[in-house]
């Protein structure tokens, strides 16, 4: 399969996401990139801590080394919060194409002329960043993972910054290998908070004694969920399944990576955000029958009385 052909090669690419989240060494296919002027980034410094807007500094530099054909572009940006923290990047943008531009107005001319051709770059690779990208896992899922899959989960997280797809996604579909059953428990949790018939509940749970690999057990698992439990009628286990199951022999390093972010980005919903409300409805339910059993009692006692 060409470069072309294959979705994975057309996922569409940010100026800022290549800034924050795109790794080293790996293409990127945007147009003319320009460095943005602002950037949503997470500030490790001790006044922020979170989430701030980064400002560029100043305009992206080039440099070119004296004797060769290669050069690079660097830009700067600062902490908008703190104004402590700083983050460079280190680029350079390639592969030239021929694009047709926009053809001009002929007025009284009769035959139009010919639409004007334009060469404009159309990828970019980031070649350093500093400080490097983050490998910290988020605080409530390292706890939930425990220590042996947070190492193997960072692991995952620095061949992927590194640019290295196929190790990334080894790693990660590692850590969705030993937490399948987990996974599969937080399905059936929710399925009960949510009131849904036993039978159903125990069909789900039925799926993590399955003697089957764990991509066919999170199948078994997606096929039972019922349709009440689809978030905005999307199968949260038929899609991780669907990323896990998927054949990676054929696939390039920068489709890997694609493969990994999609693959993490799914199970650390079902894992973290999904795996939290559903036990804090699960506990809202629970209390909300008792409650109404008292007021049943009650009303009981008052009727005998």
């Amino acid at each position: 399969m060409s470069e072309q052909e294959t979705p994975k090669a057309r996922k569409r690419v940010t100026p800022e996401e290549f800034i924050t989240r795109w790794p080293l060494y790996t293409p990127a296919p945007i147009e003319e990139f320009y460095p943005p002027e602002r950037v949503s980034h997470h500030c490790d410094g001790p006044a922020c801590g979170k989430e701030t807007t980064w400002l560029r500094s100043i305009n992206p530099q080039y440099l070119n080394l004296e004797g060769s054909s290669v050069g690079f572009n660097w830009v700067w940006y600062r902490c908008g919060l703190c104004n402590v923290q700083c983050l460079m990047v280190v680029y350079r943008k390639f592969g030239v194409e021929e694009r047709t531009g926009k053809r001009q107005g002929s007025g009284a001319i009769p035959r139009p002329a010919p639409s004007p051709t334009v060469r404009v770059t159309a990828k970019v690779q980031k070649i350093g960043q500093y400080p490097s990208q983050s490998i910290d896992v988020q605080k409530g899922l390292g706890k939930a993972l425990g220590e042996e899959a947070v190492t193997l989960y960072k692991k995952g997280l620095i061949n992927r910054n590194s640019g290295y797809g196929l190790g990334a996604v080894t790693y990660i579909r590692r850590v969705v290998e030993d937490k399948t059953n987990e996974l599969i428990d937080v399905a059936a949790h929710l399925a009960e908070s949510h009131s849904v018939d036993a039978g159903i509940v125990k069909q789900i749970r039925a799926a993590a004694e399955e003697r089957t690999t764990y991509d066919q057990k999170l199948k078994i698992a997606a096929t039972v969920l019922p349709d009440a439990l689809l978030i905005e009628g999307v199968n949260p286990l038929a899609e991780l399944y669907s990323l896990v199951s998927e054949g990676v022999h054929a696939l390039t390093e920068e489709e890997c990576i694609t493969v990994a972010d999609e693959t993490a980005s799914v199970f650390e919903f079902i894992f973290t955000n999904l795996r939290s409300t559903t036990l804090a409805r699960h506990s809202f339910v629970e209390k909300v029958k008792r409650w109404a059993g008292r007021g049943t009692a009650q009303r009981e006692a008052e009727e005998k009385g």
